[in-house]
């Protein structure tokens, strides 16, 4: 496949995904729970896909991780289902979560709008997070509510975003303030 079309079909795949959110929100508001698993399925499947025709794919014309603002839509979307479809959800399990993973992504936002040109590594771990925060929803909607899941997912996708703010944190800033002085 020629890698300007891998480019093409992969953004493409990403703005689906994007779109997607859309038809399963409508969904989730009017209690059509099969409707939102099989609607979030193909949105995840997407994922994976733009993922590999990504892999093939010239590089980006523009470095701004199109794919990564993607899935920080996805995931912030995933709860808003979450709490549209599953009472008590958030009563539930909101602490210590969500205020640590709000700190942490306005932090990595900052240094986002602070520093364009900051490369945002993706991590294996990282990856495996995301992809075990895509089987949140459907999980819980085909058994309901299980709290050692729920924990594990978001005990696994805390310490990923922790790893990424670790490695903005320790980066090496003596090059770039020689690079700003000369």
């Amino acid at each position: 496949m020629d890698k300007k079309i891998a480019r093409r079909v992969a953004d493409s795949l990403t703005w689906s995904r994007i779109w997607s959110a859309v038809p399963i929100t409508i969904a989730a508001w009017h209690g059509l729970v099969w409707w939102v698993f099989g609607l979030y399925i193909a949105a995840a499947l997407t994922d994976l896909l733009d993922g590999f025709f990504g892999r093939r794919a010239t590089p980006p014309q523009k470095d701004n991780d199109f794919d990564g603002k993607a899935d920080i839509v996805f995931s912030i979307m995933t709860l808003v289902w979450i709490w549209m479809l599953i009472p008590g959800f958030f009563a539930k399990y909101w602490l210590p979560y969500l205020p640590l993973l709000l700190v942490i992504e306005i932090y990595l936002t900052t240094i986002r709008v602070r520093e364009p040109d900051t490369p945002v590594p993706h991590f294996h771990f990282g990856r495996f997070a995301m992809a075990l925060f895509c089987f949140l929803l459907p999980v819980l909607i085909i058994v309901q509510d299980n709290a050692w899941f729920v924990h594990a997912v978001f005990i696994i996708g805390t310490l990923s975003k922790i790893q990424m703010v670790w490695h903005f944190a320790t980066r090496d800033k003596a090059g770039i303030t020689e690079q700003a002085k000369a």
